[in-house]
């Protein structure tokens, strides 16, 4: 990562001198109404430095972090007090982002030299901090592996309070993109509990006026953590820096850490963060908008699924599979491709996997055979952390390096992931699920105490999956797993949720989709029923919101997953999320929680829906259509097209519910839609559409039939001119309806498409050909 390099250049090259005046590095205030682009919120983000290396981040006038001192373990002490602190300079260059200016400092911890540094760039909204043992340092580990090892930057957790109010935090933790453990409260010593170090995650604090500090690792993600030390005789702190189970750094490992600014709220700074660690990194959008997984309907049978480590009654998992792609061949379900959970491969010590391979007990033909016999119908396939006696270590007979544990082992060669995805293409791997990461990466030794293996371990496997043309994706995986993520683009999509269990809550995903869109994953639900009653089930439970499963699947822009028993699919509620041929009709980004539903929990005294509010859209030719989902929701809540996070919809907008289409209403700043009534059973979905054209008002509500009726997917393109015409795509055989609003009058168009796949629609002429 180019900063990286320009830091230890900088350091390396420092020369005497003293300093004695203020130093800082401010760029110029102005004023911050409004606030939108990321040159002014640069212009409003300031980081001071002092002679004696403290520092402060400012946002406008007023300060939001003040610096707490910084320490490093070397030879089995930990400098703090006793750091020495022997120089600092400032320095001018230019890199990728365009110019910068950077403060490096140098510091004598013992035998150890350290090297640190804040880099803030002309025109961005965000300063990186580094840190970098220069010379190495030996037996580094903390009294704690959720401690850190270096804390720079470091910084107090005070009462803090702006013109707006107090600061509150939303801090990710724990696995499924940090959600398990995620927490939202007010920014103090008492109200500031966090899970950090090896589950921690990205840390973003707010006053409910936009302004949104995100503060995270940017580099060796798998080997940096966060730590919130609130018995510290220093008072509460929250300092960054290597993970503490560490026992040696390496010379020149440097670690990087990021605070990005923005006024546009926890929504668009998420974003704008994810924007620039995805530029860093060239993480490519490719991958995901092609993953076939993402993108078609799928059978899945993992947790929650109908057919988990459940099988018909005297028969095989091998031939009930074939009996689900009958009942889906028999009623017109287009499964596009197949999920199969750990019920398939050998277990070993700790039940972890032996021998990814199908057991003959489950598949009595072969994996090759199913395969054949389902249609060929790609794989998406599960996988555990791998066993000590794992049939593949050179150490149990097998031909591959592997760092073997006493419970977990880790493989450290690359040949052995193509060697492991090209055997698996035979029987149509195209998904890799890796799960159980969080247990894999606690569970190893060699993890938690060397600084390049977790980040090599990932990257192997991503590379494997990228020479034989198939994706990732990542299940329970900590924060830290999902950044990592920004090296490889063939990490596609990422479980934002716990896991399904019939009739539970655990669709609620719209605030740790935040987290995986800004990374470039699509967040996965995971799997749903269609129907409440499924007979006898190994859960004895029913699912009695099922329109809401779906919409929160196909909403999430991630995999739609229906693990419905044989003879029990609601085949009509299902084929609301996609095309005649299982192509899913999505938004363009997973829908997120709204703002004011994260600063109603966080703080206090600011009003917000009192439940979920997600918002998402689809882009079509530039023209903006709003999608509001409301799962549940208590009372009522107001929102204006700025709080819904549809600031950049220039047009004329009007709004309906999708069970009230002709009730259809202005939706503007003067004129917010009261949401109210919506709860589990009967979720809300309004959209919010723009005016194509007015005398006569026309207003296009799309494909009615869909949850998204609006998709990419499906209208290619919009063209508005003296007629609306649109380009729009389908399956040979289909016909579907379109349907526009003239003057509040429905007019509906009915298109079918034949071997082309497209069709024309022009609106004055009413058809579409």
């Amino acid at each position: 990562m180019s900063p990286s390099g320009a830091g230890v250049a900088a350091m390396r090259t420092c020369v005497k001198f003293c300093l004695l005046v203020l130093l800082s590095v401010t760029t110029s205030l102005s004023d911050r109404h409004p606030k939108r682009s990321t040159e002014d919120d640069a212009n409003n983000f300031s980081v001071h430095v002092e002679k004696n290396g403290a520092y402060s981040l400012r946002v406008g006038n007023k300060t939001w972090l003040y610096s707490a001192p910084p320490f490093f373990n070397s030879d089995g002490v930990t400098y703090k007090e006793n750091l020495k602190l022997k120089s600092i300079q400032t320095a001018n260059g230019t890199d990728a982002f365009g110019k910068f200016e950077i403060f490096s400092f140098s510091y004598q911890a013992g035998v150890s030299e350290i090297g640190a540094s804040i880099k803030t760039y002309e025109g961005h909204p965000f300063v990186l901090f580094s840190q970098v043992y220069l010379n190495g340092a030996n037996n580094t580990r903390a009294a704690n592996v959720n401690y850190a090892i270096s804390g720079f930057p470091s910084f107090l957790v005070e009462d803090m309070e702006t013109d707006a109010g107090v600061v509150g935090y939303l801090a990710y933790g724990g696995m499924m993109c940090g959600d398990t453990e995620k927490k939202m409260g007010i920014f103090s010593p008492d109200g500031f509990k966090i899970t950090s170090g090896l589950a921690g995650g990205p840390v973003a604090l707010f006053d409910g006026s936009g302004d949104t500090l995100v503060i995270s690792p940017a580099n060796r993600f798998m080997a940096a953590s966060n730590w919130h030390s609130d018995n510290s005789e220093d008072g509460h702190l929250l300092q960054y820096g290597i993970m503490g189970g560490v026992t040696t750094v390496p010379a020149n490992t440097v670690m990087e850490f990021i605070v990005y600014y923005s006024s546009g709220g926890i929504n668009r700074a998420f974003e704008g963060w994810g924007s620039y660690l995805r530029q860093a990194y060239q993480r490519t959008d490719y991958y995901v908008r092609n993953d076939f997984t993402n993108n078609y309907l799928g059978y899945w049978t993992d947790n929650g699924a109908y057919y988990y480590y459940n099988t018909e009654q005297n028969k095989t998992y091998q031939q009930t599979m074939l009996d689900v792609k009958a009942y889906a061949d028999q009623v017109n379900i287009p499964y596009r491709y197949w999920q199969y959970d750990s019920w398939w491969y050998y277990k070993g010590v700790g039940s972890g996997v032996k021998t990814w391979w199908a057991r003959p007990d489950v598949f009595p033909d072969g994996f090759q055979y199913l395969y054949n016999k389902i249609g060929h119908l790609p794989a998406t396939a599960h996988n555990r952390y791998w066993s000590s006696d794992t049939t593949y270590a050179k150490e149990n007979g097998g031909k591959y390096n592997f760092v073997v544990g006493p419970m977990v082992s880790v493989p450290d060669d690359q040949s052995f992931w193509d060697d492991l995805f090209r055997n698996s293409s035979s029987w149509g791997l195209y998904t890799y699920e890796q799960d159980w990461l969080n247990k894999e990466f606690s569970g190893s030794e060699a993890l938690l105490s060397d600084v390049d293996l977790g980040a090599r371990w990932l990257n192997q496997m991503a590379d494997g999956a990228r020479k034989n043309n198939m994706s990732v994706q990542y299940c329970m995986a900590n924060s830290r797993h999902i950044m990592q993520a920004l090296e490889n683009s063939v990490v596609t999509q990422a479980r934002a949720s716990d896991d399904y269990s019939p009739g539970s809550a655990q669709w609620k995903i719209g605030i740790s989709s935040i987290f995986a869109y800004a990374m470039g994953i699509a967040p996965f639900k995971d799997d749903f029923w269609s129907t409440t009653v499924q007979p006898n089930n190994p859960y004895h439970d029913t699912e009695p919101h099922t329109e809401l499963q779906l919409a929160a699947s196909v909403l999430s822009t991630g995999p739609v997953a229906p693990s419905d028993m044989i003879g029990h699919t609601n085949v009509t509620l299902l084929m609301r999320c996609c095309n005649a041929e299982g192509l899913i009709l999505k938004p363009s980004k997973p829908a997120t929680a709204i703002d004011d539903q994260i600063y109603m929990k966080a703080l206090s005294d600011r009003p917000g829906p009192d439940g979920e509010v997600w918002s998402t859209y689809s882009n079509v030719s530039g023209l903006m259509f709003g999608i509001i989902f409301v799962p549940e929701i208590t009372g009522q809540h107001s929102i204006t097209p700025h709080k819904a996070g549809f600031s950049q919809m220039t047009k004329t907008l009007m709004v309906y519910e999708q069970h009230t289409v002709t009730e259809m209403s202005a939706f503007a700043e003067e004129s917010p839609l009261l949401i109210s009534g919506c709860n589990t059973s009967r979720p809300c979905i309004y959209h919010a559409t723009p005016v194509l054209k007015q005398n006569p008002t026309v207003v296009l509500l799309g494909e009615l039939s869909k949850l998204v009726p609006v998709s990419p997917q499906r209208i290619i393109s919009i063209d508005v001119g003296d007629d609306i015409t649109m380009k729009l795509q389908g399956v040979p055989d289909e016909s579907i309806d379109i349907t526009f609003s003239v003057d509040s009058r429905l007019q509906t168009i009915g298109c079918a498409f034949g071997s082309s796949r497209m069709a024309t629609l022009q609106l004055n002429a009413r058809k579409c050909a």
